[in-house]
């Protein structure tokens, strides 16, 4: 009895302490909670501010649908925030920076230069013009705002065509849709892009031009018919030309063809060459009537599992091609090597490199073998293809370019039938090949790279006026190539058809020249020299250098580029430049041309240089 009233007194101090337990933590959490409200009570008193109502980009105008007002406390609001009672004086003007839902406006981001018209989008002095245009001059809708073509007009010429030059680098103010459109995409080119798409099918451009230059365009649309051609926005080029007619169609097909056949005999080698693993399986093993392989000795093969592909050619059951190992067959029908091992097809591999392996671990070596397209098989196995298709001796020689062909015999040749051996090649300083007794060979010539500079752009001028690109140049004037290798410029030279190598035949990966006309100068005679001492015909020089055609057409020297015909193109479209043409001295005339300082200087200070020929039989 006595001890459960001991229980109960226990059990009733253990719930009066749960209570007061209770009670005291519900005493802190509101001593707590108050703590934190005042913690988070503002400093400061809220106040009213203007803000974005929604998204807005740049260009928006503003008023009671794009703005609202939101209370924010005073402490974060920025001075420059624009109030309630201002909105009268910023309402209708424009937005000149994207602007978030929910954040303040402030008085930076507001202007009034904002196109508001798509006249506005139009610069002083200037006009915009709209032209047709079809499918073919619209680009197949690629065309798009901000892109800049070239105008011009095709007409009737006598009982032909002639293409004549308008306008150059002009501006795409819109394509297609109606003026408002215009000035919506225009406006949203100028926000940065924000929800441009491409309008797919248009018949109208609109251009920006001066009124003159709106004139022009007039007048050649009433006679003939406009081509528009796009242009890169960076490209500051010319077209090149004035006209282009008939007759400049059926040049342009000689030249062509022409070139067509410097390539073709540049490579006259390379074209006929392959390589190829020579099978003397195929030829001892042929498939019987019954099925039975045997030799054309008529000796069945011991391997009965060795698989004839369509070409002819041998493999095992699992697909190994047996061309080149050198494997032939014994008097017993067994495949031996030329050490007379016999081999097993059946347990032939492949090991990482592709190489075939013995179950011994002997490697068949697969040796291929040179050959005419027809045939014949090369003298000298020990001339390389390159990854190009090239061809060259075992020194790295490259034989391309060079005018030689293989005979019958499967020997090297020149265009006279003189045999040439490729391991007696000797390379001579200026680069050019001569044979063993002394014959240079024809073909590619090369010419070294002197006074290398290097523009802000990063392009290599030698002093002729070559540009090499490709590698860059090095505080003491060598070529860094893109792998890290530094090549001396007196090492190099440049070939006919542009390719940069080293004097020794090695062609320098990725590196490449473009042959320009470079500084010109005038002689007394009236002849126009570059500075290698080629003279060009077809033109005469004006006070800035530039050549002036007979039609009076003006070509910047840097825009052009000589090629190894001698014919002057361009470098923007490849085309040739009628008349104009660059002939070493040695070809053009019988003299060679000597400096002498003339009296008097430039208006650089430097004492002015002409040049006067001097005959070669008069040289001491």
């Amino acid at each position: 009895m006595a001890a459960n009233k001991k229980n109960m007194t226990l059990l009733a101090i253990a719930v009066g302490l749960g209570v007061l337990g209770a009670f005291l933590a519900m005493l802190y959490l509101n001593a707590r909670e108050a703590e934190l409200r005042e913690l988070l009570k503002p400093k400061s008193q809220p106040i009213d501010v203007v803000v974005a109502a929604r998204d807005l980009v740049k260009g928006d105008v503003l008023d009671g649908s794009t703005l609202s007002v939101r209370r924010i406390p005073s402490d974060f609001v920025s001075l420059q925030a624009i109030r309630p009672n201002q909105f009268d004086a910023i309402a209708g003007k424009v937005l000149q920076e994207n602007l978030a839902s929910g954040k303040p406006l402030l008085r930076s981001f507001i202007g009034a230069e904002f196109p508001l018209d798509f006249s506005d989008t139009i610069a002083e002095k200037r006009r915009a013009m709209t032209i047709q245009v079809d499918e073919i001059n619209s680009f197949s809708g690629l065309l798009r705002p901000g892109n800049r073509i070239d105008l011009m007009v095709n007409r009737a010429a006598g009982s032909g065509k002639q293409i004549v030059p308008v306008l150059e680098n002009v501006e795409v103010l819109s394509t297609g849709r109606e003026t408002a459109y215009d000035y919506e995409e225009k406006v949203r080119l100028l926000r940065g892009g924000v929800g441009v798409r491409p309008e797919q099918n248009f018949t109208n451009v609109t251009i920006n031009i001066t009124p003159r230059e709106g004139a022009l365009l007039a007048i050649a649309q009433d006679t003939g018919d406009i081509i528009a051609l796009l242009r890169n926005r960076k490209d500051q080029s010319g077209s090149g030309f004035t006209q282009v007619g008939n007759d400049n169609i059926e040049q342009n097909a000689v030249q062509l063809a022409q070139q067509a056949e410097i390539r073709a005999a540049s490579k006259s080698i390379s074209n006929t060459v392959v390589a190829s693993y020579e099978d003397t399986l195929s030829k001892n093993i042929v498939r019987g009537d019954d099925g039975i392989l045997r030799t054309a000795d008529g000796v069945a093969l011991v391997n009965q599992d060795l698989q004839i592909a369509a070409d002819g050619s041998i493999s095992t059951q699992n697909g190994i091609d047996l061309a080149g190992t050198g494997l032939t067959l014994n008097d017993r029908g067994e495949l031996v090597t030329a050490d007379g091992k016999v081999v097993d097809p059946d347990e032939l591999t492949l090991n990482a490199e592709g190489e075939i392996v013995m179950a011994d671990g002997t490697v068949l070596e697969r040796k291929k073998v040179l050959k005419t397209a027809d045939g014949v098989v090369l003298a000298n196995q020990d001339l390389v293809i390159d990854a190009d298709g090239n061809i060259r001796t075992k020194d790295g020689i490259d034989l391309s370019g060079r005018g030689l062909s293989i005979n019958e015999k499967g020997e090297l040749v020149t265009a006279d039938g003189q045999v040439v051996d490729p391991n007696k090649l000797l390379v001579t300083a200026d680069g050019n090949l001569i044979t063993a007794d002394g014959v240079v060979l024809a073909g590619d010539k090369v010419s070294t790279i002197t006074a290398l500079t290097q523009r802000a752009d990063g392009t290599i001028v030698a002093a002729d006026g070559t540009e090499i690109s490709g590698a860059r140049l090095t505080d003491d004037g060598k070529l860094l190539l893109a792998d890290g290798t530094l090549v001396n410029p007196d090492d190099v030279v440049i070939g006919k058809d542009g390719k940069v190598m080293t004097k020794d035949g090695q062609q320098l990966a990725g590196v490449s020249a473009i042959k320009t006309l470079g500084t010109l100068s005038e002689n007394s005679d009236g002849t126009i020299t570059t500075a290698d001492g080629s003279v060009i015909s077809g033109a005469r020089l004006n006070d800035k250098g530039q050549l002036v055609l007979d039609d009076g057409t003006i070509i910047d020297p840097d825009d052009v580029k000589v090629l190894a015909d001698g014919s002057i193109v361009s470098r923007q479209t490849g085309a040739a430049i009628e008349g104009l043409i660059a002939q070493p001295a040695s070809e053009s005339t019988g003299f060679r041309f000597v400096d002498y300082i003339v009296g008097g200087a430039g208006k650089d200070g430097v004492a002015l240089v002409n040049q006067i020929p001097v005959s070669e039989t008069k040289q001491n």
